[in-house]
């Protein structure tokens, strides 16, 4: 009975080791680009591939693929960039949590307009997102709900409050939300990722915790760990790993052949495939 057991225990370790071997598997190769010089607080990318700076002087610069500057931001407003949202190319929403302001940008990043939530009833958000139908997704502090906005200040839809759908021990504050034309992802990186319906239901809780910041492409959730770029399936729930190539990025993102790595002072772009 002892053997038989330890010969259990070998193999329940074995087991671990060779998922843990699968996970990390070599599955991308990475060509150096470029790397831009510049003081980062954060980066994001949409779907054409451009790369989208928020320096830390609160200044933002778009960047092709290739790391050619095409614009930058063409006004001054007082406040910090919490977050900024590029899923439309087309229309960019800057985040001012501070003072609970989204402002709205053309694909040359000019100024098209503002929203201050505090006019409508919302007294601190904690993230926003656009919507698929270029409206606006915010988490409520107030009643721990998230929220969908028009344009005209309306709330169209929310959920009920979150604290019911998690046993939460800490305090409830979310801080990205991604929506990707199916689900809505809410991240509060001392839990994980909640996913909604389209119409603020509650689906289910990802056990990925400690996250900042994660890109969905088709039905992979990519994020960086420990010098690793992970990617999680949502269909098959199952992960892969891959080695970076330059060590401890602060973000990154991924958007198709390009990977983009963000450090204190410069981004480093590369061809991935």
């Amino acid at each position: 009975m002892k053997n038989n057991g330890k010969v259990s225990f070998l193999f329940i370790i074995g087991f671990f080791l060779i998922s843990f071997q699968i996970v990390i598997a070599q599955t991308y190769n990475y060509q150096f680009l470029i790397s831009i010089k510049i003081d980062v607080n954060e980066i994001k990318t949409d779907k054409l591939g451009n790369l989208y700076i928020v320096s830390k002087s609160n200044q933002l610069y778009k960047y092709n693929s290739e790391g050619k500057l095409l614009c930058t931001l063409n006004y001054s407003y007082s406040g910090n960039i919490s977050s900024i949202d590029v899923s439309n190319p087309l229309e960019i929403y800057l985040f001012y949590k501070e003072l609970n302001t989204i402002v709205f940008l053309d694909n040359n990043l000019a100024f098209r307009g503002e929203i201050n939530l505090s006019n409508f009833g919302i007294s601190q958000a904690s993230a926003i997102a656009r919507s698929y139908d270029n409206g606006i997704w915010l988490f409520d502090i107030a009643d721990l709900q998230l929220k969908k906005m028009n344009k005209d200040g309306n709330i169209t839809l929310q959920s009920s409050n979150v604290r019911q759908f998690r046993n939460y021990a800490k305090n409830v504050l979310p801080n990205y939300i991604y929506d990707n034309n199916d689900k809505l992802y809410l991240n509060d990186s001392a839990v994980g990722v909640m996913v909604f319906d389209v119409f603020a239901n509650y689906i289910k809780l990802i056990n990925i915790a400690h996250l900042c910041n994660f890109k969905i492409i088709d039905d992979e959730l990519f994020y960086i760990k420990q010098n690793t770029l992970f990617s999680y399936n949502l269909k098959t729930l199952s992960y892969n790993g891959n080695a970076l190539p330059s060590s401890r990025p602060l973000e990154c993102s991924v958007e198709k052949d390009r990977l983009y790595l963000m450090y204190e002072n410069n981004v480093e772009i590369y061809k991935m495939w």
